[in-house]
């Protein structure tokens, strides 16, 4: 029995974790759950060794979720399991890029994938949002916002800098500052947009979010309703060359379709939950992760 080492904590979103047991089960592997804060980096002269729990260990595979606050020492520890052999799906540089929302853009620019129109920054001005001054509703983004949380919809840009300027009267600069932010012009309207999953190369599943009435955010935890789009709808490919733009082995991609029907990437997201677009669309996304870890290893899963 192959075995498989799930960097993550198993009660973040359960339901991403209880698809790979099952897949794990079907395909005769062993999923072992290490987490986060319990690795260490031991250095010493003429050795160093990735630890859990104070052991030194050397796994044959890693996948790695829910690992986002634990930069300094994931980071780390992956690159030397890496250097060592160990099989470790989502590069850890590239998957930390993925969170950011400006670092995705720009490969996915260098890489020619259509992106939406977008304005980044640590405090907006009137000058700096000129470029989408004639556009009716901007949304603005946490550069490393997930799950929609902290996005806000304002009808203009000065309304957008007007609501800037009430929050800096509430809060010091410095509060701020810790993040950085994106605005884009709202695409339709919002409301509505497309989540693709992709797994070596293939979109292994694509779905359309509708949001709840009265919300822009499309995102199924806040009551959006899904449909399942086919595999050949342009979205795919498009969503395909997202994750090769930023070297991902699997990940999530949100894209949208603007009124000239280019469909353009808002998001790409490493460490993307899989089980609401695996139940709308039936596909085994988790089993498709494990195969390719599999095959990265050189064994065979069913």
């Amino acid at each position: 029995m192959e075995d498989i080492m799930v960097l993550h904590y198993p009660s973040v979103r359960n339901s991403n974790w209880e698809l790979l047991c099952k897949a794990a089960r079907a395909r005769g592997i062993r999923l072992t759950t290490w987490e986060p804060h319990r690795l260490q980096v031991h250095c010493m002269d003429g050795e160093i060794s990735g630890c859990y729990d104070g052991k030194p260990v050397r796994p044959a595979i890693i996948l790695h979720r829910t690992v986002a606050a634990f930069q300094g020492i994931v980071i780390p520890a992956l690159k030397l399991w890496a250097s060592e052999e160990t099989i470790i799906l989502n590069e850890p540089d590239a998957a930390y890029r993925s969170r950011d929302k400006l670092l995705t853009y720009l490969a996915l620019h260098r890489a020619q994938v259509p992106i939406v129109h977008t304005i980044a920054f640590v405090e907006p001005s009137e000058e700096a949002m000129q470029p989408l001054t004639g556009h009716w509703g901007v949304i603005l983004k946490p550069a490393h916002g997930i799950r929609g949380e902290g996005i806000r919809a304002f009808g203009s840009t000065g309304e957008l800098l007007a609501a800037w300027e009430d929050n800096l009267e509430q809060q010091p600069p410095l509060s701020l500052a810790r993040e950085h932010y994106v605005v884009q012009p709202l695409v339709g309207g919002g409301g509505r947009d497309l989540r693709a999953f992709v797994v070596n190369g293939a979109c292994v599943a694509l779905i359309q979010r509708q949001a709840a009435p009265g919300e822009i955010r499309a995102n199924l935890t806040l009551g959006a309703t899904p449909t399942r789009l086919s595999l050949d709808h342009p979205a795919a490919s498009t969503a395909v060359a997202a994750l090769e733009a930023c070297r991902l082995d699997y990940g999530g991609v949100d894209l949208i379709e603007d009124d000239d029907g280019t469909v353009r990437v808002l998001e790409v997201d490493a460490w993307a939950g899989f089980a609401g677009i695996s139940a709308v669309t039936g596909e085994d996304v988790a089993g498709a992760i494990l195969q390719l870890a599999m095959t990265r290893r050189g064994g065979t899963a069913a």
